[in-house]
């Protein structure tokens, strides 16, 4: 696919989930999927139809789009869609499984230092959530 198409499309996409018109999104963003693009790419458009899920109130939709964008970027040894399914998790008050996922990353050789100490703080933060739910 041409760049020029492809943000055309991915514009197209994001004017029906801004407009309310979910079904369309979905569609427009799988159809991008299929498409001949990067796997980064689609590990990007993975998120955006977990949003889209996420707001037809198909939560475990939602997840399971995360889990897609995860296994496209996770060869390149890249872990943006990770962080973000951590922060959806957080937000429907599953801080543990959150946790979970950084406290993964954590052990990833690929993961820098600084990264590594920002996920600790990260980790303390969901954990603390969950502290505060039990009172």
């Amino acid at each position: 696919m041409e760049y020029q198409d492809y943000v055309r499309a991915v514009q197209q996409a994001s004017q029906y989930l801004q407009t309310g018109h979910l079904n369309e999104a979905v569609d427009a963003f799988y159809k991008l999927i299929l498409s001949d693009i990067s796997d980064i790419d689609k590990a990007s458009l993975c998120v955006k139809l977990a949003v889209v899920y996420d707001r037809m109130g198909k939560t475990e939709d939602a997840l399971a789009w995360y889990d897609k964008g995860i296994t496209n970027e996770q060869a390149y040894y890249r872990f943006d869609v990770a962080e973000r399914k951590a922060h959806y998790l957080s937000q429907l008050g599953r801080n543990t499984e959150a946790a979970a996922i950084y406290e993964d990353l954590i052990k990833q050789p690929f993961v820098s230092e600084g990264d590594r100490d920002r996920m600790r703080q990260v980790i303390k933060a969901f954990l603390s959530k969950t502290l505060r739910g039990w009172k």
